[in-house]
């Protein structure tokens, strides 16, 4: 892992925690009942200056009815939506463990890891189509995928070895030359890794409003299903010129695939800031029946020898943990139009990554069995923008 990125990883995630237990505490005193009476912008839902609008400040059934919403002039408090849709842009950076891949001479410094592989924020979109059921349910749609990452990285050493060769770059297979470097497999002068991650969600959720006394803090629980893919490509590359007089290269090749889907619960906190600014911070997680898959493939090539191709596979079902974190402020501008922004967390164990299935085993690559390794965490985090439109 990169060390840096994985701490930050896990400060936000505390963090968010924290100021997620914080906010009821601050509403309860800021708010309480038992302190003084509530001011009337605290116990109504988001009001707009000029008409009435729509808004996903959770609609208390006792405060109004459908028909306060058609009335001119609008009634204080806002209304809530028959149907709504959000559209946001979601960056995420993936933190998972770091591994090495090459040291410069036996036990050496590491020059070629996996830490800089996915430094970059993955892109994508998220959207939600939901649709109010009564005053307490609502039931949602949501999409969240076209997140990528790939990356590559490779060192070169030109210095002359103890096998009448050049390079001094060990690998893997030899556990970095930890007893006696390897013909064949270490000397090397070249190493390369190459990677690349996909990331796509989809679910449909029941939301159900908690009974709460009117104020400035809402709050709702949700109960669904969801699907989750995370495939992987890894790579890693080395030639040698030892045994010479040619060139010798190995080559590991894998593709990594899971497919988790299970049942999630979920719970919503609102705190009411303005008549048209609220908070909301959600949790959400569950158990899923992950079907893992490994495709692999071991090269060895030689000048003089030729090439020889290993090729495994193998399909386990496990089980995996997925779980949600996220932090939003929201600011009704328009009667239909909310604008929102803040920053996620999600977290997944119990799954198959490209460079955890690397085996430094040259028996288990060329004689078998192929094993899939589903022992894999990742850590998906960053910031969101988009729109709510209500109708």
């Amino acid at each position: 892992m990169n060390r840096h990125s994985g701490r930050l990883a896990w400060s936000i995630l505390v963090a968010l925690v924290l100021v997620g237990q914080a906010f009821p505490l601050l509403a309860a005193e800021t708010f309480g009942y038992a302190s003084r009476k509530p001011q009337l912008w605290e116990t109504e839902r988001p009001a707009l200056e000029q008409e009435p609008g729509t808004n996903l400040y959770w609609h208390d059934p006792h405060l109004g009815t459908w028909e306060t919403c058609r009335l001119w002039p609008p009634a204080t408090n806002g209304c809530p939506p028959s149907w709504y849709g959000k559209v946001e842009m979601l960056a995420l950076f993936r933190d998972t463990s770091e591994l090495d891949f090459a040291t410069l001479g036996p036990g050496g410094p590491v020059v070629l890891d996996t830490g800089g592989l996915d430094a970059d924020f993955g892109a994508g979109v998220r959207a939600l189509i939901g649709k109010t059921l009564g005053d307490w349910y609502r039931l949602e749609v949501g999409y969240f995928g076209s997140h990528s990452w790939d990356g590559d990285a490779a060192v070169r050493n030109q210095d002359a070895n103890d096998q009448g060769g050049t390079g001094n770059l060990y690998s893997p297979f030899s556990s970095f030359g930890a007893s006696a470097g390897v013909v064949g497999l270490d000397y090397n002068n070249f190493a390369s890794l190459r990677f690349s991650s996909t990331l796509n969600n989809g679910e449909v959720n029941l939301r159900r409003r908690v009974l709460m006394r009117p104020g400035s803090y809402e709050a709702s629980f949700l109960v669904g299903g969801r699907y989750l893919n995370i495939g992987e490509e890894f790579e890693y590359l080395t030639q040698s010129s030892v045994p010479g007089p040619g060139t010798t290269t190995n080559q590991v090749a894998l593709e990594t695939d899971n497919s988790m889907i299970g049942v999630q619960v979920g719970l919503l906190s609102q705190f009411l800031v303005q008549p048209k600014c609220w908070v909301d911070f959600e949790m959400k997680g569950g158990i899923f029946a992950n079907q893992v898959s490994l495709d692999r493939t071991y090269t060895v090539a030689t000048d003089q020898g030729g090439t020889v191709v290993y090729a495994g596979e193998d399909e386990r079902d496990r089980t995996s943990f997925v779980g949600d974190l996220s932090l939003q402020v929201n600011y009704q501008f328009a009667p239909s139009w909310t604008f929102f922004a803040g920053y996620n967390a999600i977290w997944v164990t119990g799954i198959a990554l490209g460079a955890e299935n690397f085996s430094n085993d040259t028996g288990m690559l060329t004689l078998g069995p192929t094993q899939v390794d589903h022992s894999g965490d990742a850590v998906y985090h960053g910031p969101n923008i988009g729109l709510v439109f209500t109708h």
